[in-house]
Order: C-alpha cells, then structure tokens, then sequence
C-alpha cells in the first residue's frame, strides 16, 4: 500500500542525517511508542522509536500529529528537521512539516545502530577539546 514518491523526491536514510538538518524527507516505521510528555507551557510532545532499512532513532512529534501515530505505522514525514537534544540527535518535523501514512507493518529495518544513542559534539566543543589536547 506504498505511496509513491512526488517527481523529484528523494528520502534519506537515518544513517545520512546530521545534527542542524532541515527541510528534508524521509521515510520510517514505528518500533515503539512512549508515554506522551507536556512542557511546562502546555504544549504535548509525542516520543516514538523509529527505523529505516540503515539505522533507528528517536523522533519526537509535537502536538496532536501523534496521537493517530502507532506501532508498525509506516510515516513519511515532509520537511523533517534533525536536531540535538542534550548532545544526543532526534528526528522531528520542521515548523511547516507533514506527517503521512503511508502503510503499516511491511518495511525492513534495522534497529541498529540507534543514532539517537550515539553522542554528538558541536563544532565549538570539538574546537575546545582538540585545544586542551594540544596543551596536555
């Protein structure tokens, strides 16, 4: 039950998305699901685990997009922004980014590596730590 990609379409994998993307495409199928959190202003954050056939990581859909999300839903999301959380990368969608079904339970996957497990460092910190090397 696959939609097919728009002329011009690309998706990318997991494994190829850096912290600070924006405005890019990808496709994933939902392995778990975690309580819904709110932010002291009252705004709802749903937390999912998902995957592609390269990799898994944490996506976070705020408002009420993710209460329709499940387990095995297959979700192309349009406009996707990756994003550091605590030095740790999650996938969310950008201000105008779309949420779609697309199918559910059929997609290969691998549940790792998990990048949002994985700890990044800015351009700043890598600087600071290559210059306390230097004067070790």
């Amino acid at each position: 039950m696959s939609i097919p990609l728009k002329p011009g379409q690309q998706l990318v994998p997991i494994t190829k998305l850096r912290p600070s993307m924006r405005g890019f495409d990808c496709e994933v199928i939902v392995l778990e699901t975690a309580m819904p959190t709110t932010t002291r202003d009252g705004q709802t954050i749903h937390t999912f685990l998902v995957a592609d056939k390269t990799a898994s990581i944490i996506m976070n859909v705020w408002g009420n997009d993710g209460k329709f999300i499940r387990n095995g839903d297959i979700i192309r999301i349009e406009g996707a922004e990756a994003k550091l959380f605590k030095g740790f990368m999650q996938l969310t969608t950008a201000r105008f980014g779309k949420l779609k079904r697309v199918g559910e339970d059929t997609m290969l996957f691998r549940e790792a590596p998990n990048v949002s497990e994985m700890q990044w460092v800015t351009e700043e910190e890598s600087r600071s730590i290559s210059t306390e090397d230097v004067r070790n």
